[in-house]
């Protein structure tokens, strides 16, 4: 590993870094994971991209392209190489307004993205919780969606073009291509034209398979997308890289589709006093065409409620509800989007459902919804206290008309392992993230995330859903792939993989051939802290330490827009100087994962 080091900083303009320290920060994402890489990459350029890469390749050492490293299955955390494109290669390379498209870097923020696009009266659609600090490489390799998936889709809906990197050194321009175009390519017969000829072998003998074993939902990211080339002759291979999770190639470039800024907004935020009614009456809303409708459950509002950064946006929660939904409207006046709005208050009111319904234009009110909405995912998974809610079955895409049935079911499931859940995330779609609440560091509880994943996952076929809905399949969700496809579409899977990527040398052991969702964990029954004399007694976390835990790895200290955090890394672009990034040195230094001494005067140890 030392001659690594040396041949890639040799070589490579960008940085190189290779301590257990920078080691330790990159070996978590936000799931519940943790793999130490065998070296970290900040590329510059393009042909640092390439030589970092080739290097690797002669080293027998597989690659991992990573961003913002948000993942909540795992996808970005592996003994690799990782390629780190959120410091360098994060630039816009070229807007067209006219068209409405914009080409990018991978490491470009997508918050970042649509505040320069904002000018031209345009946006990139997707929009997940992460957006502030998402690398669009990442929602690509994701397929990510977000709350407005509903009228937007995902983002392989929005990728025109990849420029792509092969383990092999092969870069690939792939756009939408006719037939006759692929017929072209193939005669040329060098390797673009090989995949291609053995892409259309694939699709075209498991064609039928692929009708009936994809689910028929439109929140489905897992496995590859073969499902978007068995009903055009026109194809794009960018369509099958988008949600491949860095398993196939490297993002280099990306081309995407543009959509105009909804020009009125409102949002109306309706309350439930029960759980069920809530779910219930999702379906009800759809007819009113709104571009979101999001749930929060008690628990979320509750630490809404409490924390010091979303507290003071919490004016418009009335009571003390069991869950609230947050219903969107878009349009072209704001007698349209206020009356849309108030015709669905009036049907709920006629059906007995929730009891408060306030609502708000665009404005300081609507932002204060949203941002109780985005930022509630980071404040569930730092839920005080040892357990916490976690990411495993909470992907899964049902269809709406089976969701209330759907969750009712999941949380006796829970029950019966003598499990509480919290949930929010994505009622106009299917998607509701359930997230049991579980302590891994104790055996009992892993058996639970095994019991309860199993359970789930027999449920989610039974209603014809996606087992990866939006977060994708990781580390978390892979080893099911072969039950879910069936043999034949992971057949087709596996050959897919291999001639993308015949040395499996890209982020192996996601999608396919993938651990037992138990392996690798955080935190596991060996995990222990050492224990610190402190100061000051940290009485609200429970203790120094599990004022340490409470960094999740969402990220939210990347974000580079606005707030108050994290300044230092707003200078830097150094995972090391965000508050996440020294969580997870603290955190490993605490429990002896650092090599050397434990940074800490030894007058604090006991």
């Amino acid at each position: 590993m030392t001659d690594l080091f040396s041949v890639l900083k040799e070589n490579v303009k960008g940085e190189v870094l290779m301590d257990e320290y920078t080691l330790g920060m990159y070996a978590t994402d936000a799931s519940i994971y943790q793999i130490k890489p065998k070296a970290v990459v900040l590329p510059k350029n393009e042909q640092d991209v390439k030589t970092a890469v080739q290097i690797a390749r002669d080293n027998g050492i597989t690659i991992l392209p990573r961003g913002a490293g948000t993942s909540l299955a795992g996808q970005t955390v592996g003994s690799s190489l990782i390629l780190d494109f959120s410091k360098y290669m994060n630039k816009i390379l070229e807007i067209n307004a006219k068209e409405k498209w914009v080409r990018v870097q991978p490491g470009m923020v997508c918050d970042d993205l649509n505040a320069e696009l904002a000018e031209y009266g345009l946006h990139f659609a997707p929009d997940p919780a992460t957006s502030s600090r998402a690398n669009v490489g990442g929602m690509v390799g994701n397929n990510s969606s977000g709350t407005k998936s509903i009228i937007y889709g995902k983002t392989v809906d929005h990728v025109l073009e990849m420029k792509t990197l092969l383990a092999d050194g092969t870069v690939l321009n792939l756009s939408k291509k006719s037939q006759a175009e692929i017929d072209h390519i193939i005669a040329v017969g060098d390797r673009e034209g090989g995949i291609y000829q053995e892409f259309r072998k694939i699709v075209n003998t498991h064609k039928e398979e692929i009708i009936a074993r994809y689910p028929k939902v439109m929140r489905r990211v897992g496995g590859y997308n073969l499902d978007e080339f068995v009903s055009t002759d026109n194809w794009n291979l960018s369509k099958l890289l988008c949600g491949s999770e860095g398993t196939l190639a490297t993002s280099l470039e990306v081309k995407l589709n543009l959509e105009p800024l909804p020009k009125y907004k409102s949002v109306c935020v309706v309350h439930y006093a029960e759980l069920s009614e809530a779910i219930q009456a999702v379906e009800t809303m759809l007819q009113f065409n709104p571009s979101a409708v999001e749930i929060l459950d008690n628990t979320v509002v509750a630490l809404s409620r409490q924390n010091l950064t979303t507290k003071r946006h919490c004016h418009f929660i009335e009571g003390d509800p069991a869950a609230i939904l947050i219903v969107e409207f878009y349009g072209d006046t704001l007698p349209e989007v206020m009356e849309r709005a108030q015709a669905m208050i009036t049907d709920q009111k006629f059906q007995n459902l929730g009891y408060a319904y306030p609502l708000f234009p665009e404005g300081s009110d609507y932002d204060d919804v949203w941002v109780v909405r985005k930022k509630g995912l980071g404040l569930m998974l730092g839920l005080k206290g040892d357990k916490k809610p976690l990411p495993f079955i909470e992907d899964a895409g049902i269809p709406s008309e089976h969701l209330p049935e759907y969750i009712d079911r999941v949380l006796q499931i829970c029950k019966k392992y003598n499990t509480e859940a919290a949930m929010y995330a994505h009622a106009s779609v299917g998607v509701i993230h359930v997230r049991p609440i579980l302590d891994l560091r104790q055996a009992e509880d892993i058996e639970r995330l095994k019991n309860i994943t199993e359970d789930t996952f027999k449920l989610v076929m039974e209603y014809g859903g996606s087992w990866s809905g939006e977060h994708g399949d990781g580390l978390v969700r892979s080893a099911y792939n072969k039950r879910f496809f069936g043999d034949r579409i992971y057949g087709a899977l596996l050959e897919v993989k291999k001639l993308f990527d015949p040395k499996n040398l890209m982020n192996p052991g996601k999608i396919l051939e993938a651990q037992t969702i138990e392996n690798n964990l955080r935190y596991g029954v060996e995990y222990r802290d050492r224990e610190l004399n402190t100061e000051f007694h940290y009485r609200l976390e429970g203790g120094f330490k599990e004022s340490v835990h409470m960094c999740t790895g969402v990220g939210e200290c990347r974000k580079m827009l606005g707030g108050t955090m994290c300044p230092s890394f707003k200078v830097t672009r150094d995972e090391e100087h965000s508050t996440r990034g020294r969580a997870n040195a603290l955190r490993m230094a605490m429990s002896g994962q650092l090599k050397g001494e434990v940074w800490a005067p030894k007058d604090c140890t006991k």
